[in-house]
């Protein structure tokens, strides 16, 4: 259905009012900086420190950064200048202004974003509150860190670099740096684990001041959905997940087991059911003492069925390694939720890792709604103008090229079939590589990837292949991808964070590659992000260098397949199979088509990622609460009382047998316990309800306004219930030993932090997607809250482990 001209005018309003297309204001200070950065040239390096420190002084006395702010870029340009060589451009000093004062920048691959983040950083730096740079990934974190550190240490700043594999030390020390490198996830963990602090040595964070976010759409749009997770060791289930595998391995597709319509869902069938009931012996699999049998086996053929080794994971040294679909990178410490993690590693024959009670658990934007100031950086983020400004009100400010884009950006060229498609992908690289060009393909899997390589090798065509399993020669083969005759196989890898040189990393062959065109970048696929295809295109036309891009699309590729692209092309339309790519009078419809559907699984995608922050919002406002109280409590400005509330008299004998100050070390470590007690069981309580929570929706009940309803009625009384449960606790304890800083009061003997892939939503989970806010029926009442109550019910006390 095309849309109205109401609704025309309504998405250009939106996307006007989301994107800053006037860069005046920025001009004006990008002046002032020039002008102010031409009396600097010949000051001495003192100078420039000296200068700087005075600058700190005015910002710790309290004066606006924005005053601030044409000095300190003056002084931070002349630095970069005399340290690195590098004086930024215009556009860099605008982003900076941009990024400064809380926008979301959205510069082309290969236009300095890392220096231009020097500027706003060193000037949020002054204030002595500290800066956080949050970077893609460890290595990008630990490099920029190292790179820019001598412009920032001749202004007389301090530098850290938090890594995943840094100690507490490590971390304090990093953070109490002016300005910090770390990842957005390192940043959450460290936030989670503040949380289960019980002194306040422990703590490594300051309050956080100043966040800017490189990869900003990666991290802010695509990594929004996973919760991070803190975890600590719990007893597991009692099945076999092995034995559970090979039954469902030995189910046939169609006959015991269905996809649903866009293959995200599988379920078994009633001849299935039969089957497993009689593999298994378990007699009636949908009786209430099967619950956690049926959980099982709908996570064994969730693995079996959906989920597929070199495209969403690999294995590696007999463990699970999770590819991100957006980068193509292995994730560390990404775990898929509940028992799917163990009926993945059971499928494949691998060890079981052990699984773990969750303690705390967030996620990114709620991690980044911390920091009072927010800024961001990316190449892609027009396409995602509105949701970002939605989400975290981030206007999106496009900065102009240092050198205009001369990048040949090709139509796609759009084949009946796969085998089609194929061929005519291997007969143009093997062109341009017998040219002499270099070729760089952005395929969709590791899979795909080798099976490309291995046919290129048997047409005489030697190349090189990064993807998840040699990510450790990322560095090595992006910086040969420029070079003449160099072919390159890569999955998305090579969309983000990477910067391809013409002529190789010396540049050495750099007129010769030129003289060819440059960089040809070749998608394999469509993915299901626009943005995710336009990173890979930035690949090439780096900074004005010439260069090319085009993707090989067939009508039967996986994401066209899976979102029904015959449910959208009229049956006259439908070209019977053809081994030329299409080019009659319906080429330009089944394109337009292909678009469309690319946008439709957009939507969903950001319909899903909406409805996600609907049912974590509230659970977010009741840990921000809780942990409100928790840190009064563990820095001793809540001096406790309920001890003597509850339980008068026992609190008047603790105090005449041990004194009033050792009462009250042992109250505040007794609260900290059961705060943290009490919180873990209520995420527990939570994941039951939302697990069960579209029960609800049989009898057109709301299942959001239910969960609400649920949760915050659970939350109500808890204050309550841990001074009580702290009174009768010290009650019970003999005080004079000391019992209240003992064993029994520590936090867990090992936690450990992983995050949890969301795209292993169960049919459950999926039901959540598509309700409103629709009005309670009493008779939904009554027939659905038994089932909703026994599911959470089982959920708690038979979980499996995950």
């Amino acid at each position: 259905m095309r849309p109205t001209a109401w609704e025309r005018y309504w998405r250009r309003w939106r996307a006007s009012d989301a994107i800053e297309t006037d860069l005046t204001p920025y001009r004006a200070a990008v002046a002032e900086v020039r002008r102010l950065g031409d009396g600097l040239r010949d000051a001495p390096d003192a100078h420039l420190r000296d200068a700087a420190a005075a600058l700190r002084a005015r910002a710790v006395a309290g004066e606006a950064l924005e005053g601030l702010l044409p000095e300190t870029f003056a002084l931070v340009c002349e630095a970069a200048h005399r340290t690195l060589g590098l004086r930024p451009f215009d556009g860099q000093v605008l982003a900076g202004v941009a990024l400064h004062r809380g926008r979301l920048v959205e510069m082309p691959t290969g236009e300095g974003k890392t220096l231009a983040a020097v500027l706003p950083a060193a000037l949020h730096a002054l204030a002595g509150r500290g800066a956080h740079v949050l970077t893609f990934n460890d290595y990008l974190a630990r490099r920029d860190a190292a790179w820019m550190r001598p412009v920032y240490e001749a202004l007389g700043l301090t530098v850290g670099a938090v890594q995943g594999t840094m100690g507490p030390d490590e971390r304090r020390a990093a953070y109490a740096a002016d300005v910090t490198y770390l990842t957005a996830r390192e940043a959450g963990f460290d936030f989670l684990r503040a949380g289960l602090a019980r002194d306040p040595a422990d703590l490594v964070q300051r309050p956080f001041h100043y966040a800017l976010v490189d990869e900003a759409d990666a991290l802010l749009i695509d990594e929004a959905r996973v919760p991070l997770v803190i975890a600590g060791a719990r007893e597991t289930s009692a099945a076999d997940p092995y034995r559970i595998a090979a039954v469902v391995a030995a189910l046939d597709e169609g006959e015991a087991w269905e996809r649903d319509e866009h293959g995200r869902n599988v379920h078994l069938t009633d001849r299935g059911t039969d089957r497993v009931e009689a593999d298994l012996a378990c007699g009636n699999l949908h009786d209430d003492r099967n619950a956690l049998l049926l959980a099982e086996v709908s996570q064994a053929l969730h693995a079996r069925a959906l989920l597929r080794r070199d495209v969403d994971y690999i294995v590696r040294d007999d463990r699970i390694a999770l590819v991100d679909e957006f980068t193509g990178r292995v994730v560390a410490d990404r775990r898929w939720p509940d028992g799917l993690q163990a009926a993945l590693e059971a499928k494949e024959g691998l060890p079981l890792q052990p699984g773990g009670r969750l303690l705390g658990t967030t996620t990114l934007p709620h991690v980044l709604a911390q920091y009072p100031l927010l800024a961001g950086m990316t190449a892609t983020a027009q396409p995602a103008a509105d949701e970002l400004a939605a989400l975290y009100g981030l206007r999106v400010v496009p900065v102009p090229p240092h050198r205009p884009c001369v990048r040949e950006d090709l139509p796609d060229l759009l084949f009946t079939h796969r085998e089609a498609k194929e061929r005519a992908l291997v007969a143009e690289i093997v062109g341009a590589h017998a040219r002499g060009r270099p070729v760089l393909v952005g395929t969709g899997s590791v899979e795909e990837s080798e099976h490309l390589a291995a046919v290129l090798a048997a047409a005489g065509v030697p190349c090189r292949v990064l993807n998840a399993k040699n990510d450790e020669a990322e560095a090595a083969v992006i910086a040969e991808a420029g070079a003449l005759g160099a072919v390159t196989i890569s999955t998305n890898m090579a969309g983000r964070g990477t910067d391809v040189r013409l002529g190789g990393a010396d540049e050495r062959d750099r007129d010769a590659v030129a003289a060819l065109g440059g960089l040809y970048v070749i998608g394999t696929n469509r993915h299901e992000s626009r943005r995710i295809d336009d990173q890979l295109r930035g690949r090439a036309g780096r900074q004005g260098d010439p260069g090319s891009s085009r993707f090989f699309v067939s009508l039967e590729d996986p994401l066209l397949v899976r979102f029904g692209i015959d449910g959208l092309v009229p049956p006259k339309l439908r070209p019977a199979p053809q081994e030329e790519p299409l080019d009659g009078p319906g080429a330009p419809a089944l394109r337009r088509e292909v678009e469309r559907l690319q946008r439709i699984v957009e939507g969903q995608n950001r319909e899903i990622r909406a409805t996600l922050a609907r049912y974590s919002a509230l659970i977010e406002k009741q840990r921000t609460t809780l942990a409100a109280w928790r840190t009064s409590v563990l820095t001793g400005e809540d001096a406790g009382g309920a001890f003597e509330v509850y339980a008068p008299e026992a609190h008047a004998a603790a105090v005449a047998r041990v004194g009033k100050a050792a009462v009250a070390r042992a109250e505040r470590a007794v609260t900290l316990h059961q705060i943290d007690a009490a919180w873990t069981d209520h995420l527990a309580f939570v994941a039951d309800v939302r697990e069960g929570v579209h029960l609800v929706g049989i009898g057109g009940m709301d299942p959001l306004h239910t969960f609400h309803k649920q949760v915050a009625a659970a939350f109500n009384g808890l204050h309550e219930s841990i001074e009580r449960a702290t009174a009768d606790a010290l009650a019970a304890m003999d005080l004079a030993d000391g019992e209240g800083d003992g064993e029994t009061l520590r936090g867990p003997a090992a936690t450990w932090t992983y995050l949890v892939d969301d795209r292993a939503l169960t049919a459950l989970q999926q039901t959540l997607f598509g309700h409103g806010s629709g009005a309670f029926a009493a008779g939904a009442v009554v027939t659905t809250w038994p089932l909703l109550l026994a599911w959470a019910l089982w959920r708690r006390f038979a979980k499996p482990r995950g």
